[in-house]
Parts: C-alpha cells; structure tokens; sequence
C-alpha cells in the first residue's frame, strides 16, 4: 500500500469524507427503516466512529500547518460565525423545506422573477449579483 503524503489535497479528500459521512448519518436516522432501535444506534454508533476518527486526523493535519480552504471544510465542522454555516450540521434531522413562494422575499411591484427559483438556494442570479458586488463591478 502506498504512503499517503500530509498535504493540501489529502487533507480535502478526508473533509470530503468527513462530508460524506454526515450525509450518510442524516439519511440514517431520517430515512432508513430498522428492525429496532437498537440497530439504528448500532449502525449510527459505527458510522460516528469513523467519521471521528476522519474529523481527528483533519483537525491533527491542520494542526500541523497544512493549508486548506475554509469554504473546503465540511459543513458540521465550520463556526457558526463564518459565512455559509448557518446550516444546522448534517447530524441533526434537516429542517423541512419551505415551498418556493413562502421563502421569496418579497418583491417591489412590477419586478418579475424569470426563474421559478428566486429566492431559494437555486437561484443563480443572486449569486451573480453578490459575486458582480464583492469585485465592485455593481
């Protein structure tokens, strides 16, 4: 087996995994149909552990001053301060998902939305305007 090399993208491949595997958690307990409970929690139980011990080698990697993005980091693993982490981590059962019309915000008379997705997580003109903002070609 070959040497895995402590750099950048080693360290991205396991916050990818570490991703992964709060997605695999949350379908988990949301969706998977068991026996017992007892198996859920032994199937949750197993895949937590592995996922630590993914989040223990990141966290020593990063220690150890490999660089990384902090828009790479898994989304359980962000601060709630940073931008982008308001989602709750993986782990806990999603929020439900409000219809389209209840999450617009609301829009001036005479303003017509083009995409059946504005204002959700879809929609791709505001992401181009807070981009066209944040270089200051507004």
């Amino acid at each position: 087996m070959a040497a895995v090399v402590p750099d950048k993208y080693h360290l991205k491949s396991i916050h990818e995994e570490i991703d992964l595997f709060d997605r695999k958690l949350a379908h988990l307990t949301k969706f998977e149909k068991f026996d017992s409970d007892e198996e859920r929690d032994l199937a949750a139980h197993k895949l937590t552990t592995k996922r630590e011990t993914l989040v223990k080698t990141a966290r020593r990697l990063a220690a150890e001053g490999v660089e990384f993005k902090p828009n790479e980091l898994p989304r359980s693993l962000r601060s709630k301060d940073e931008p982008g982490a308001e989602a709750a981590p993986a782990i806990e059962a999603p929020a439900p998902v409000e219809a389209p019309e209840a999450s617009a915000p609301q829009r001036a008379v005479g303003q017509q939305s083009s995409s059946p997705y504005t204002g959700t997580s879809l929609d791709w003109q505001t992401s181009v305007r807070q981009y066209m903002q944040k270089k200051g070609k507004a």
